[in-house]
């Protein structure tokens, strides 16, 4: 027995037709709904790493031997040509002896400071609040690994101490105070005698107690006609301790210079005479250079860029290699994801590129500009929410919606 299938086919597309039609509905309400992002505010760095070397103009100071040698200056301090940096002793005695001197010398200027600068309950105050503020100070530095300012400031820690001891003492009481310390000043000067050397600068400048051997190698003169692959040879291996005849060096200018092997498409955007930025791991902040050189090689993927820059700080004295972040510009404004971005045309007809944002239920087209681009969003300029003009942080941002348009109710 067998039985014919009949199949209505006006009825079975009919059905398949509001199958579909149904399923286009779903997928437009559920699919494209429409989606927003919060505007928010970021800060991007357009950077990237290299390693180089400074060169500087530098003079090495000897004479520094033995143990019995009192620094008088410190890292960083500027001198003038044959001032004393440091005084050498005969013997371990006189040593001590101008020690103690240094120290007299530091009370008395403290004494003398004292009276003429605390004179009422709010200056001592005052002197007491510069104490915990110095002590946060080296206690921050301490966690940053910032160990060349700790010796600075716990010199002025003492001293702030020093001044609140002294405060308490009356007139007549710091005018004997202070003959006793001239007087036993004198005697030890008198035992101290002959048993003394000074070491004077060779020439003014900054100075620093590091020593590494390329003074006489990394020079500016070199700087001039050095290439890359003389750089590479560099091995920092061969930086070296100070030597014990070493007393330090004296940097000689206030320009430094850094020289370092990047990639070509790195600096490519990059021109002489352009200001950007280093930031090195040892300071926690950025220091600003100036391009001087770009040396390019054809067919070549690696160029020497050389930088230049004025700050002078203890840190940057001792450094000699370093890895750093060339940083070519800092950019501030709005996160725009690239989604999000439209380009309607304007009434001159001039393409406008924008995004729009949900203003309760209403889309606004707000054009934008573009600072700096990453791979799947965009920094663009805030505007200001008195004047009404581009995105400010809290916009809307629609970044998935359908058939978009300025001042449209969107459901």
């Amino acid at each position: 027995m067998s039985f014919k299938l009949k199949i209505n086919y006006k009825r079975l597309f009919f059905m398949v037709f509001v199958f579909m039609t149904i399923m286009v509905a779903v997928w437009q309400i559920f699919i494209i709904r429409t989606e927003t992002n919060q505007a928010e505010k970021v800060t991007l760095s357009n950077s990237f790493k290299a390693s180089g070397w400074f060169f500087r103009s530098e003079t090495v100071v000897g004479g520094a031997i033995g143990d019995t040698v009192k620094h008088i200056v410190q890292d960083g301090d500027k001198v003038q040509k044959d001032a004393a940096l440091a005084v050498v002793y005969s013997n371990k005695k006189a040593l001590e002896n101008g020690q103690k001197v240094a120290i007299i010398d530091d009370q008395m200027e403290l004494l003398k400071n004292t009276s003429e600068t605390i004179t009422s309950i709010s200056d001592l105050v005052k002197v007491e609040s510069m104490i915990t503020s110095k002590i946060s100070e080296i206690t921050s530095q301490v966690h940053e690994g910032v160990v060349t300012r700790t010796q600075s400031s716990t010199t002025e820690l003492r001293n702030l101490c020093l001044r609140k001891g002294i405060s308490t003492i009356g007139t007549d009481a710091l005018y004997k105070r202070t003959q006793e310390l001239e007087a036993e000043r004198n005697y030890l000067n008198q035992q101290i005698g002959t048993s003394s050397n000074v070491i004077s600068s060779p020439a003014s400048g900054f100075f620093s107690e590091v020593v590494d051997g390329f003074e006489y190698i990394l020079t500016i003169d070199k700087l001039k006609e050095i290439t890359v692959s003389e750089i590479e040879k560099l091995d920092p291996k061969q930086i070296r301790t100070i030597k014990d005849e070493d007393l330090g060096k004296i940097v000689k200018d206030f320009r430094w210079y850094f020289a370092m092997v990047t990639k070509q498409d790195d600096v490519k955007d990059l021109s002489v005479g352009d200001n950007i930025c280093l930031r090195f791991s040892q300071m926690n902040k950025e220091i600003a250079v100036k391009v001087e050189n770009i040396k390019k090689q054809k067919n070549a993927e690696k160029a020497l860029l050389v930088v230049s820059g004025m700050e002078i700080t203890p840190e940057i004295l001792s450094l000699r290699y370093q890895t750093v972040d060339v940083v070519k510009g800092t950019y501030t404004g709005i996160k725009v994801p690239k989604s999000a971005v439209r380009v309607r045309t304007g009434s001159d007809g001039v393409p406008i590129k924008g995004v729009y944002v949900l203003a309760g239920s209403i889309s606004r087209f707000k054009a934008i500009d573009v600072l700096y681009e990453v791979d799947n969003y965009y920094v663009v300029r805030q505007g200001t929410t008195s004047m009404d003009t581009g995105l400010v942080v809290g916009d809307s941002i629609i970044v998935r919606g359908k058939d978009l348009e300025d001042l449209k109710v969107i459901k």
